[in-house]
C-alpha cells in the first residue's frame, strides 16, 4: 500500500475501509502483465520530440471520466473514429502531422473538490471515477471499493487491445493512437511501474501520464512518482502556479533537458491566461525544453443559477487566443490542444446554437464535454488565431 507525506486527503486519494481487500487487490495488480511496453513508450517519446522540433502538433481529447462499461469494441471504436477524424481535420488545417492522443484506456479516477454531495435530502460521497466507486446515487454505489481497480485494469487492457485491432485493420489510413490519463490513483499506478532490462523504470498503464492541478505541489507524491519514470510527463497548470514552482518542476521532471519529456498544459481561464507568460519565462530561464498545450475548458468552468457546471464556447475561444498570443510573444512551442470531447451528439457546452437546459446539465456525470461540431469550431479557431499572429 502506498504511503503519503502529510495528510493523505491532500492528494485526492480515496479512503479504503476494507484494508484486507485492498492488500489482496494490490498484490494481484502487481502480478498482472504490463499494459504497455517500454518500446511503445519510447516511440511516443520520439513523437513528442518531433512536436518540439515543430514537425508535428498534438490533438488530445476524450471523456472527462471514462466508464468501465464503455470498454467494449462498439464504444471504443466510436471514440477512435472521432479522434482520428478530428486529427485529420486538424492536420488539413495546419498542414502538419498530428499526434493523436486519447484520454482513454485509463481515465477512470477523478479528483474532486468536495468529499460529499447533496442528493435530495441525502448527503452522499461523491463519485470519484469508476476505479473507486459507482456514479449511481446510492450509499452502496458510492462506497469506495478497491476491487474496482482490478476492473479498471481489465477495462484498460480491453480498450488497448481494441486500439491495436483498429490500427491493424487500417494500417495505411490510421496513425498511432496514443493513450493518456491523469496518474491520480497511487495505489493503482504504483503497481504498474515496471523496469526494463537496462534498469529503467516506466509506467506501463499509459503512454502519457499527467499530474492534475489538485495534486501539483512541491511535496506531491505524484511528482515524486513521475520524476522517476521513462514516460513523458505532463502537468496541468493555472494561475495558482508560481514562476519559481515552474522552475522547480522543470528541474524535477526534466533534469536532463530532453525535448518532449515535459509538457505543461495551461488551464488558466480567459481572465487569467495573460499570466502564462511569466511561467514560460521561468521555464526558459532553466533552459529546459517544454511543450506548452492549451486546455481551454477547465479554467472556464462556472455554475448556472441551479448550481450545475457551465462551460461557454466563447470563453474557450478567448483562452485559446490568449494562449497563442503568450506563447508566440515568448517564442515558445505551442504544441496543441487538450479537450474534453465526445463523438456522442450531446449538448453539454453552451454556444450560439446550443443552450442546454438545467435538467440536461444535471445529468452530466462529471464535466461538460464538447460535441463534434463544437470540437471542430475550436480547431478552426486555433488555426485562425495562429494566422492572425
Amino acid at each position: 500500500m502506498t504511503s503519503f507525506p502529510g495528510n493523505k486527503s491532500n492528494w485526492q486519494q480515496p479512503f479504503w475501509s476494507d484494508k484486507d481487500m485492498l492488500a489482496l487487490v494490490i498484490s494481484e495488480l502487481d502480478t498482472l502483465p504490463e499494459l504497455l511496453s517500454f518500446e511503445e513508450i519510447s516511440e511516443f517519446n520520439k513523437a513528442l520530440a518531433a512536436v518540439y522540433a515543430g514537425k508535428a502538433m498534438i490533438f488530445q481529447a476524450g471523456d472527462c471520466a471514462e466508464r468501465i462499461c464503455e470498454s467494449d469494441a462498439l464504444h471504443v471504436r466510436k471514440k477512435l473514429t472521432f479522434l482520428e477524424q478530428m486529427s485529420r481535420e486538424l492536420s488539413t488545417l495546419m498542414g502538419l502531422p498530428i499526434l493523436t492522443v486519447g484520454r482513454i484506456a485509463g481515465q477512470y479516477a477523478k479528483p474532486r473538490s468536495q468529499h460529499n454531495e447533496v442528493d435530495g435530502d441525502r448527503v452522499l460521497p461523491v463519485w470519484r471515477g469508476d476505479s473507486v466507486n459507482r456514479p449511481e446515487a446510492t450509499p452502496e454505489a458510492r462506497r469506495n471499493d478497491p476491487q474496482r481497480m482490478l476492473l479498471s485494469y481489465h477495462a484498460a487492457a480491453e480498450t488497448l487491445a481494441e486500439i491495436k485491432r483498429y490500427e491493424r485493420e487500417y494500417p495505411r489510413d490510421v496513425h498511432p493512437i496514443w493513450t493518456s490519463h491523469e496518474a491520480l490513483l497511487l495505489d493503482y499506478e504504483t503497481t504498474q511501474i515496471r523496469t526494463n532490462p537496462h534498469g529503467e523504470s516506466y509506467l506501463a498503464s499509459t503512454h502519457w501520464p499527467w499530474i492534475g492541478i489538485r495534486t501539483l505541489a512541491p511535496d506531491s507524491p505524484h511528482i515524486a512518482m513521475l520524476a522517476n519514470i521513462a514516460n513523458p510527463v505532463a502537468c496541468k497548470i493555472d494561475a495558482t502556479v508560481t514562476p519559481s514552482f515552474i522552475a522547480t518542476l522543470c528541474r524535477q521532471l526534466n533534469p536532463q533537458r530532453i525535448p518532449g519529456r515535459l509538457t505543461f498544459i495551461s488551464r488558466f481561464g480567459r481572465s487569467h491566461i495573460h499570466r502564462l507568460g511569466a511561467l514560460i519565462q521561468a521555464a526558459q530561464a532553466t533552459e529546459t525544453p517544454v511543450l506548452w498545450m492549451c486546455d481551454p475548458m477547465h479554467g472556464n468552468t462556472g455554475k448556472t443559477q441551479a448550481g450545475n457546471k457551465r462551460r461557454e464556447l466563447s470563453d474557450m475561444m478567448a483562452e485559446i487566443s490568449g494562449f497563442l498570443r503568450q506563447v508566440k510573444t515568448h517564442n515558445a512551442c505551442a504544441a496543441g490542444l487538450h479537450l474534453e470531447a465526445t463523438p456522442n451528439p450531446v449538448i453539454e457546452c453552451f454556444c450560439e446554437n446550443n443552450h442546454p437546459e438545467e435538467h440536461e446539465l444535471k445529468q452530466i456525470l462529471c464535466d461538460p464535454r464538447l460535441n463534434v461540431t463544437q470540437t471542430q469550431m475550436l480547431l478552426t479557431h486555433w488555426k485562425e488565431r495562429q494566422n492572425d499572429l
